[in-house]
């Protein structure tokens, strides 16, 4: 798996991240109106972000990245629609791509540092086998100091996330967060060379989250909540899997290793919140 060559580029364009108070007060799984595409304050990417680049009026950022493909695009519905976070992206045969969207941090900061962090979505998406050998959609980041990458895998383009050999890694245990969803823990290895700047000949580490369902169709809309932290608090419970003291980022991301295919959001927003929302179902 190619992974982002530019991680740091346009490290100087750090976006400003805002908190809020109080827990969430919109649920996500009512919001299913399709948004507006040509509404005021959309804008629409077709080519490498070359780094994170800060959208106006809000307080995330997004980058986009391809190798290979061809008629690639993210478009952020705007401040206005959505939750402020919501994008649609769309790739066509590429050997990886990846949208994301979301907080920008590089600020020298562990991830303790920052309030509780939260994710509200609702989405649909293209069917099974439009993503390729492997896909994630979920959230993603970084931290440095150490370097290491971590995914909070919430849905996949097919089952090949769990038939390839060695995009997980190694089973670590299993957790169920606040409100009661199950996730697997895995621990990957990356060998140096691996396509980020930052390898420096090293190599390094990958962490995995991966929700446990049923099955993962896109027949009807995928909605909820994901409680960020439970899933930096549960790595942390194994001697081998400690973040960085910098977290680079927290963003939605979708990852593609071929295929032609989309993700819409109609609703999509991060949060800081001061309290945990410990919310049992």
């Amino acid at each position: 798996m190619k992974l982002l060559a530019t991680i740091l580029k346009g490290a100087s364009l750090a976006v400003l991240l805002t908190g809020s108070s109080c827990s969430q007060k919109i649920d996500p799984c009512m919001q299913t109106a399709r948004l507006n595409p040509t509404a005021k304050g959309v804008q629409t990417f077709r080519s490498n972000s070359g780094g994170n680049v800060p959208l106006a009026g809000s307080p995330y950022g997004y980058e986009m990245w391809t190798q290979g493909g061809n008629n690639n695009t993210l478009l952020w519905f705007g401040s206005n629609q959505g939750g402020g976070a919501a994008f649609r992206t769309e790739w066509n045969n590429p050997n990886d791509y990846l949208g994301r969207l979301g907080y920008y941090m590089n600020q020298g900061k562990p991830y303790t540092d920052y309030k509780n962090l939260y994710a509200d979505y609702n989405y649909t998406r293209s069917a099974n086998g439009t993503g390729g050998g492997y896909s994630y959609i979920g959230i993603y980041g970084w931290t440095k100091n150490p370097l290491i990458e971590w995914y909070i895998v919430e849905d996949w383009y097919g089952d090949g996330i769990l038939s390839s050999p060695g995009i997980l890694g190694i089973y670590k245990g299993d957790f169920k967060t606040t409100d009661g969803v199950e996730y697997k823990i895995y621990r990957n290895e990356r060998p140096a060379g691996s396509g980020n700047i930052l390898d420096d000949g090293k190599g390094f580490p990958q962490y995995f989250s991966v929700r446990q369902r049923v099955n993962n169709s896109p027949d009807k809309p995928m909605c909820g909540s994901i409680a960020i932290d439970e899933h930096f608090k549960a790595w942390e419970k194994f001697e081998d899997m400690k973040l960085g003291n910098d977290l680079y980022e927290v963003k939605f991301l979708i990852e593609a290793s071929g295929g032609s295919g989309w993700f819409e959001a109609s609703y999509l927003r991060l949060t800081q919140e001061n309290q945990p929302r410990n919310v049992n179902k």
